[in-house]
């Protein structure tokens, strides 16, 4: 067995990388002496501000960590407590160590790729005065230089470091107009100094008072003790992001967004954050993300002492010792996305040489417009990939708004009738290419009306020539504005069944309502003759788009009657508009445009579901179902139910 240095993980012989935590592995891994931890603490024991060690939490190879409890005001708060030996190196080599050069100014780019800001840790001791160090924020602009300094509130217990009321003051935007903010610590002469935290952990405490994002998980205290160093951090339920091998594509880009954002914040203060992998980040019970490693935070343009190799995400140029900014973090992100969505690690043997193998199918298989964002932020040379974490972000937003509609078409006979003159289609065609993606969705609902079997050849008629026309126009060069497609289409309808009773004058009297949708998503082109009708749900609200040329539709409009009414008045089957009514003239289409958002669900349906199910009862239906199949059979088997007494016709589509 092997241990892995970094988490202690036992794995197999030959395994190449921890399971855990990604660090490479050799035969001869082990936690070398001077990463070895302090025997834990007895539950029970009592540590400095008061903190009572409740119980032992898993750690790693070279900390502790416990869970906390201190009882103030009578109240009993719940902590989170790491633990580590102090760290004798800064002392040891404090009076041997040449005066370090002042960092560079930052570039004329704040948010630019190889932008800097000033350093991470705490002075050590051997710098500071007695006294408390107090945090100075200095914003840089192009144009002038404005410094506030105040003093920080002492910590509760009067030891160790605790997060400033101007560190929380900071908004999640950034210090100042260009969002550069450096903390640095200055003198103060009004309480105890610090404890000195060490390399690790203080440069976390100098973090958690700076990264104020609520994304990050931060340290509220530190101290030290007896040759120990601590960390204490409020006792949050965390999470792993997803269990189980993958998700789907919108909730593993919803999650990757909430980490670009994270890392926005950290950019924007010329730092990065280096330790992205699924390790690092968890969930709250609210499904917030949540960023737990801010251990190997560094400046730009600059490789720590001793870098985290997570591999299949650490980016090339730091395991080939280059310099390294931003985008490291890029493609850190990017890899983590490619986790999400495949539940596989990158293959990362040969990226010290040369570009990995980044595969998604097989067995994977996303939409190219992702793949190809994702494959740009995994690129080997770093000045390829997206240029700052934000734009990664907006074309992952950009992704994540696009609606794909899904669809289910049913039609019934009823429980009276002997056949059916409804007629349905749906026509779906979608392109997803990177030259020339195109999404056409086309839904229509057609009642026939008539004897002798009449009324389903008008029907038939109708949907045949609707589908002709709107194809053939979506395909030439002149595309018509869709509502006026789509009554052009039902006019044209009109106008071949007039021609058809012409040729056969046994069918005088035939016609068929009619109800048919282009969908272009987000984009809705609804038009309507007849009481056929279409619905529209948004959220728990459920509004009848479209308006019945009917006899009772035109009483309640005027007031005559009241829509209860309506239900159950002796001519409410009498419809005022069809199509092949009228032997010449046109047969009065209306049409209304409308945008589909995420979630939303539309319904064209005959009236055989409208005469049994009433509108809080379809809204009901549509709601409780997680797929249009479903929903659509709910409202056939609910229209039979109240007494199908007329064919029922359905078409149920869901915006995902």
């Amino acid at each position: 067995m092997i241990t892995c240095p970094e988490c202690g993980e036992l794995a197999q012989d030959g395994a190449k990388f921890c399971d855990r935590c990604g660090q490479g592995l050799t035969q001869s891994s082990a936690p070398a002496p001077s990463a070895s931890k302090p025997p834990p603490l007895a539950a029970g024991a009592i540590l400095k501000s008061g903190l009572e060690i409740v119980e032992t939490l898993a750690g790693t190879s070279i900390e502790n960590r416990y869970r906390a409890r201190r009882i103030r005001d009578g109240k009993t708060e719940s902590f989170i407590v790491r633990e580590r030996f102090a760290d004798q190196r800064e002392e040891d080599a404090a009076d041997h160590s040449e005066p370090e050069e002042p960092p560079p100014a930052p570039r004329a780019d704040p948010n630019g790729p190889t932008a800097k800001t000033a350093e991470l840790k705490h002075p050590p001791p051997a710098q500071r005065p007695q006294e408390a160090a107090s945090v100075q924020e200095t914003v840089e602009t192009a144009a002038s230089t404005s410094t506030t300094q105040e003093s920080p509130s002492p910590s509760p217990s009067g030891n160790g470091a605790t997060v400033p009321p101007e560190a929380r003051a900071m908004e999640a935007d950034g210090a100042g107009s260009n969002g550069v903010g450096e903390a640095k610590i200055v003198e103060d002469q009004g309480a105890p100094a610090p404890d000195d935290l060490g390399e690790v952990f203080g440069r976390v405490m100098a973090m958690s008072l700076t990264l104020t994002h609520p994304a990050f998980q931060r340290a509220i205290e530190g101290f030290a003790e007896h040759g120990r160093v601590y960390l204490v951090y409020p006792d949050e339920k965390l999470m792993p992001v997803f269990h189980g091998p993958h998700r789907s594509e919108p909730e593993a880009i919803a999650a990757a967004i909430q980490v670009c954002q994270a890392i926005s914040f950290v950019h924007r203060r010329g730092l990065r954050l280096n330790d992205i992998c699924p390790q690092s980040v968890a969930a709250t019970e609210s499904g917030r993300v949540k960023m737990t490693g801010l251990d190997y935070v560094s400046n730009d343009n600059e490789l720590q002492a001793e870098p985290i190799f997570n591999d299949g995400y650490t980016a090339p140029e730091i395991y080939r010792g280059k310099k390294a900014d931003k985008r490291a973090d890029i493609f850190s992100a990017g890899a983590l996305l490619y986790t999400w969505l495949t539940g596989e690690r990158l293959e990362s043997e040969s990226w010290r040489e040369e570009a990995g193998v980044v595969r998604f199918y097989p067995p994977h298989v996303v939409t190219p417009d992702l793949e190809q964002a994702v494959r740009r932020a995994l690129l080997f040379d770093p000045k390829d990939r997206w240029t700052t974490i934000d734009d990664f972000k907006a074309e992952l937003i950009k992704l994540l708004g696009k609606v794909r509609v899904s669809a289910a078409v049913l039609t019934d006979v009823g429980m009276v009738r002997d056949h059916n003159e409804d007629a349905v289609m749906a026509l779906q065609y979608t392109r997803d290419s990177l030259v020339e993606p195109a999404q056409n969705y086309l839904y229509v609902v057609c009642d026939g009306m008539g004897g002798a079997e009449a009324g389903e050849v008008a029907a038939a008629i109708a949907v045949s020539t609707i589908r002709g026309y709107v194809q053939e126009r979506l395909a030439s060069a002149e595309i018509q504005e869709p509502c006026k497609l789509m009554i052009a289409a039902l006019e044209e309808a009109n106008s071949r069944i007039i021609e058809y009773q012409a040729a056969h004058p046994e069918s005088r009297g035939m016609g068929s309502t009619g109800v048919a949708a282009l969908v272009r998503p987000p984009d809705v082109a609804l038009a309507w003759v007849g009481d056929s009708r279409g619905y529209l749900l948004e959220g728990a609200t459920l509004r009848q788009v479209t308006k019945d040329h009917s006899l009772v539709a035109r009483l309640v409009e005027i007031g005559q009657i009241t829509a209860e009414e309506a239900k159950h008045h002796e001519h409410k089957n009498v419809i005022t508009r069809s199509l092949g009514a009228r032997q010449s003239g046109p047969a009065g289409a209306e049409a209304v445009a409308f945008r589909l958002k995420r979630g939303d669900r539309m319904l064209l349906c005959s009236d055989g579901l409208t005469s049994h199910v009433d509108d809080p009862d379809i809204a009901r239906i549509l709601r409780r179902h997680a797929s249009p199949d479903d929903a659509a059979r709910e409202l056939i088997a609910a229209a039979n139910a109240g007494g199908g007494t007329d064919n029922i016709s359905v078409v149920v589509v869901f915006a995902n």
